[in-house]
């Protein structure tokens, strides 16, 4: 009777996994893949493929990973202890930072040499290894395809697994946020392009949020990266879509257009704000101000003022809005999260806003000078 019991459970489990991979396999067979798109979308293509997104992820096949010219210098060499043959993906690569993955398809971990930074002329730093920690394991399993890849399934440690590679909790269809993952699955568009359409809406959010919508995760006196989402809900800007200020086919890095630029963004709305009343501050962009850079992704350093210090991280806030109460803190007690009032309102302080380029001023010249800038006292 034992024996029939495991029998059964054996045949069961090989069953549920064959089922399993026929449906992967189903399901695979709903993407056309990036390069039927560019049959018909060649200009939209040509734009994309040199963004961030198709380079979240990136296969080694025997040696450094290529990235667009113009775009990415690239990770020219393996972690140290390692040679490319010992390498199944990177992962980024393209504007801030690499990791890397075994060929077990396990995140590689440790103190040292584990990322690699690009460099970020912004902040004066070159090119340079660090740590990546997940506690004591060497390595952790892959289970970040929603955001890294198109048509991703996860699956867990039981698999089926991308590749075969254990270390891959799902499968996917595509490397890299390709055209199928925002617009989902085309092959029938492909096959009938007259008959039925792909989505259009906008689903940024589906990837730059990280946990619960309602917070903003902060680490070290700066937001966590994929943080836009929450932030923009935070923002005086919480009703508008992304595509208002963004080119969602084109990059924000390299100068490739992302960001529409000032004059199609925020000068239709703050015709009032364009003039900068004092002449000292009148910067070429509103983003100087009300966008420093209190996120990061991969590197940061600390600026030093008159009476203070504040982080710089290499991601630009979403945040917009700017608190003058000098009680205000940006963040909670705890540093976990950037703090809002009852409204579900974030404030950038003037640390972050003033002083990490007025290094020579203080918070009392900061909060007083802030509300003249626009010509309001």
């Amino acid at each position: 009777m034992l024996k029939s019991l495991v029998a059964f459970a054996a045949a069961t489990l090989v069953a549920a996994h064959v089922a399993s991979a026929q449906s992967t396999q189903e399901r695979e067979a709903d993407y056309a893949g990036a390069a039927a798109c560019q049959a018909c979308h060649a200009e939209i293509y040509a734009d994309y493929i040199r963004s961030g997104h198709p380079w979240k992820i990136h296969k080694v096949t025997g040696g450094a990973p290529s990235y667009p010219e113009g775009t990415s210098p690239g990770v020219w060499s393996p972690p140290p202890d390692l040679e490319w043959a010992d390498v199944s993906y990177v992962i980024g690569g393209y504007g801030w930072k690499a990791r890397f993955m075994d060929l077990e398809g396990y995140i590689l971990t440790g103190p040292e040499n584990r990322q690699y930074n690009l460099a970020n002329a912004n902040l004066g730093l070159e090119p340079h290894w660090t740590g990546y920690s997940a506690g004591t394991a060497p390595r952790k399993p892959y289970t970040c395809g929603t955001c890294h890849t198109t048509g991703w399934v996860a699956t867990g440690e039981d698999g089926p697994h991308q590749d075969g590679l254990p270390g891959i909790h799902g499968t996917w269809a595509e490397t890299g946020v390709t055209c199928e993952a925002c617009h989902g699955p085309g092959a029938a568009h492909v096959a009938n392009p007259a008959e039925v359409d792909l989505s259009v809406a906008q689903n940024c959010n589906d990837c730059h949020i990280r946990g619960d919508v309602t917070q903003i995760d902060a680490s070290n006196g700066l937001v966590r990266h994929h943080e836009q989402y929450e932030d923009l809900l935070s923002s005086p800007h919480n009703a508008l879509g992304c595509s208002t200020c963004h080119d969602p086919h084109k990059g924000t890095k390299y100068g490739l257009g992302g960001y529409k630029g000032q004059e199609a963004t925020c000068n239709t709305c703050h015709k009032a704000q364009a003039e900068v009343a004092v002449a000292a501050e009148a910067h070429d962009q509103c983003s100087i101000c009300h966008m420093p850079f209190a996120g990061k992704s991969a590197v940061a350093i600390t600026v030093d003022y008159l009476d203070g210090s504040v982080p710089k991280g290499d991601i630009r806030s979403h945040i917009h809005r700017i608190a003058l109460d000098p009680e205000w803190n940006m963040f909670t007690e705890d540093g976990k999260f950037v703090a809002v009032d009852d409204q579900n309102r974030a404030f950038l302080t003037v640390d972050y806003t003033c002083l990490g380029c007025h290094q020579d001023k203080d918070t009392g010249w900061a909060i007083a000078i802030a509300p003249l800038i626009h010509g309001r006292p």
